[in-house]
């Protein structure tokens, strides 16, 4: 059955009584329809320049919202020590031992970038010391780009001590790379190019690459992690290259570390080698070839203080065939690091360093240092 209409009905009961009460109630039917029309019209177009209007408040806001993005970070240490070797004065001195001061953004959801500049009193002048672009999106590809300066992934140099350990005196390397990589659930693995601070033959090419894997786990209040490194010249280590200089030949290096912590427990373990002997006269051990090694092994425990955090440490380091890079061949270390206020620490270290024996072309000295240190983060 068709239905008609209200205004038609109107219009048809009307029409039957009388015409010209029928015309005129057409006529403001029609008109008020016609007004509806409008007025929907209207509503429709001021829905249009709201959504407009707020579209543009949203964008106006991110313009203006950009330092919320934005991610400031520091560390300032003060250490006091005494030096007390075997033979000769003692020294003790109070020095600004770091300066460091970060930035980096997420400039969107594919780009990170980021900076930081340092300065470390008697060692190293205030310069940028790392800057670098990230390209990564875990949402939708497990690989990542980065390019810039940076410290190469060859090594982790975990501990709780004040002291940087021996492994890291020989590997540790700044160049600008480029670095390709993947994360997959707790695996991650990346190879990285750079052009060194040194020469093999006389070329300077991007010729000095490496590749690392790394495993980590957190369950509760257990962590696992475990990496393996190699870098195709350890000569191009920020200490190694003071001291081999350009060679004909390069000399790999490999690496290996694992850590673990079961409640208040953590152990620390992590070994450096070189692959090969490098030529006598760029660096050398009882006159021949030296194929220098390192390692570090530390164990902490964590407690409390006066409702303090608190961590003890003890820690063995060594190294092998490394007299020329001026290291000990073994130390003993004890450690306490109190977080005496939020992102505050004050630490204390006592070291015992034994230097090569003289039939090795050492002194065989002992000698003996402590440390304190007020670091603060932000």
């Amino acid at each position: 059955m068709r239905i008609l209409s209200l205004s038609a009905a109107v219009t048809i009961a009307l029409t039957s009584q009388n015409p010209a009460v029928a015309d005129s109630v057409t006529t403001r039917l029609n008109q008020l329809e016609t007004q509806n029309r409008a007025q929907e019209a209207t509503l429709q177009q001021q829905a249009a320049v709201i959504a407009e209007q707020q579209k543009t408040h949203m964008a106006e806001s991110d313009h203006s919202d950009w330092y919320r993005h934005i991610e400031v970070f520091g560390l300032i240490e003060v250490e006091a020590g005494s030096f007390s070797p075997e033979t000769g004065n003692s020294e003790s001195d109070i020095s600004l031992a770091t300066v460091e001061l970060g930035i980096k953004s997420k400039v969107n959801a594919w780009v990170e970038a980021g900076a930081s500049l340092l300065y470390e009193q008697d060692q190293t002048d205030l310069e940028v010391d790392t800057g670098y672009i990230t390209i990564a999106n875990t949402d939708v590809t497990p690989l990542f780009l980065t390019a810039g300066q940076l410290y190469v992934p060859f090594g982790v140099f975990e501990t709780n001590m004040i002291s940087d350990p021996l492994t890291l005196e020989i590997g540790e390397t700044r160049e600008t790379t480029l670095q390709i990589g993947a994360t997959q659930g707790d695996f991650s693995g990346s190879v990285y190019l750079f052009n060194g601070d040194t020469t093999i033959d006389g070329e300077n090419q991007i010729d000095n690459w490496g590749a690392n894997l790394g495993y980590a786990h957190t369950a509760n209040d257990q962590a696992w992690t475990a990496s393996v490194g190699y870098l195709n010249d350890l000569g191009e280590t920020d200490t190694m290259q003071a001291f081999v200089g350009d060679r004909a030949e390069r000399t790999g290096g490999w690496t290996a570390s694992a850590s673990a912590t079961w409640g208040r427990f953590n152990l620390i373990g992590e070994y450096l080698a070189a692959t090969d002997d490098f030529a006598a006269e760029h660096l050398s051990f009882k006159a021949q070839g030296a194929c220098p090694t390192a390692w570090n092994l530390e164990a902490g425990f964590t407690f409390a203080i006066m409702g303090k955090k608190s961590i003890a440490s003890v820690g063995y380091q060594g190294t092998s065939e490394a007299l020329a890079l001026e290291l000990p061949e073994q130390r003993w270390l004890l450690g306490l690091a109190v977080e005496i206020f939020d992102k505050t620490s004050l630490k204390f270290e006592w070291a015992r360093s034994t230097d090569y024996d003289t039939a090795d072309g050492g002194s065989g000295d002992i000698d003996n240092r402590l440390l304190a240190q007020i670091a603060v983060e932000f």
